[in-house]
């Protein structure tokens, strides 16, 4: 497996991932995937030090991404949010820890604090894995997603990069 740093050029090929992670109907919150042509814009807008894709390949074929970026405004320019996602039959094969490992790296590049990210509460494998990488539940939003079929809790997870601060 092979990470780097994604291009204007991916939009397509990620596009196409994650329209098959969110055709699973199980992991995300949204509807679709954004528009090949947002995430291209995405690939291009933004200045590395503001935030980056990261794409994991195996044999020339994109397994997995993570996009890490820093919050807005000013005063949470320390906070950066963290999306990770993993082919279907690429899951429990180091291609998630690698990429979470490449954003913790990110992050303290930039001097960032924290890291941030939401998971939904039923998705065991995902959680599992954050909490291996030191993440730890900061908030849960009770009945935040209409699965169809019910309600489903959403979970704001965190790495502090830096200890936190006591208040003033």
């Amino acid at each position: 497996m092979r990470l780097r740093a994604a291009r204007r050029r991916d939009a397509r090929a990620w596009h196409a991932l994650q329209r098959s992670i969110y055709e699973e109907g199980r992991w995300f919150v949204g509807d679709g995937p954004p528009a090949e042509a947002a995430l291209a814009g995405r690939l291009q807008v933004q200045p590395r030090h503001r935030a980056v894709v990261w794409l994991a390949e195996r044999g020339g074929a994109l397994v997995g991404w993570c996009e890490v970026g820093r919050l807005y405004p000013e005063r949470l320019q320390h906070v950066a949010l963290v999306t990770v996602a993993v082919a279907a039959g690429e899951r429990r094969r180091g291609v998630g820890s690698a990429l979470m490992a490449q954003a913790e790296a990110w992050a303290r590049e930039q001097s960032v604090r924290k890291l941030s990210l939401h998971v939904r509460a039923g998705n065991a494998g995902a959680l599992a894995l954050y909490q291996r990488c030191g993440y730890v539940v900061e908030g849960v939003e009770r009945g935040q997603i209409d699965t169809g079929a019910g309600f489903e809790d959403n979970l704001i997870m965190a790495k502090h990069l830096v200890a936190p601060e006591a208040p003033a």
